[in-house]
C-alpha cells in the first residue's frame, strides 16, 4: 500500500458547532420556562444558587463556543479573534435572555445581577479555554 492510499483518516478541523448551539438552545428553553413551572427556591439560597447557575451555564457556553470558533476555518476573522467574538456573543445572548424574560409575560423577571453573572461566567469559560488551549489543536 502506498502513502497516497493510506487508510488513516484525514485530520480535518471540524467546528463542532452543534455542541454550543445545542447548549444555547437548552439555556434558552430553561431560562424562558414560565415561572409557575419552576421549582420553589428558598429565599436564602436564591443569590448563591442563581448566581452560580448563571455563571456555570455561560462558562460552558463560552468554552464550547470558543473551541468551535477556533476549530472552524470558514471564517478566518472568527478563527483569529474567537476570544472577542465569543465574549461579545455570549454577553449579548445573556442580555437578550433578560430582555425576553421582561417582555414575554412568563412570570419571569430580567435582572441586572443575572446579566452580570452571565458575563462573569463567560469570562471564566474563556479564561479556562485560554489556559487549556495547548491540549487541543485549535
Amino acid at each position: 500500500m502506498t502513502a497516497s492510499t493510506s487508510i488513516t483518516p484525514s485530520a480535518s478541523p471540524r467546528a463542532f458547532a452543534g455542541v454550543p448551539a445545542a447548549w444555547a438552545a437548552l439555556v434558552l428553553v430553561l431560562t424562558l420556562t414560565p415561572a409557575q413551572e419552576m421549582p420553589d427556591t428558598p429565599h436564602w439560597e436564591l443569590l448563591s444558587f442563581d448566581t452560580a447557575a448563571h455563571a456555570g451555564v455561560f462558562a460552558v457556553l463560552s468554552f464550547t463556543s470558543y473551541i468551535s470558533a477556533r476549530r472552524q476555518r470558514r471564517f478566518p476573522t472568527l478563527h483569529r479573534q474567537a476570544m472577542w467574538w465569543v465574549g461579545i456573543g455570549c454577553t449579548v445572548f445573556g442580555a437578550l435572555i433578560e430582555v425576553l424574560q421582561m417582555t414575554m409575560n412568563l412570570g419571569r423577571h430580567g435582572e441586572w445581577s443575572d446579566l452580570i453573572s452571565d458575563t462573569l461566567g463567560t469570562v471564566a469559560g474563556l479564561g479556562a479555554a485560554w489556559l487549556l488551549r495547548r491540549w487541543w489543536q485549535a
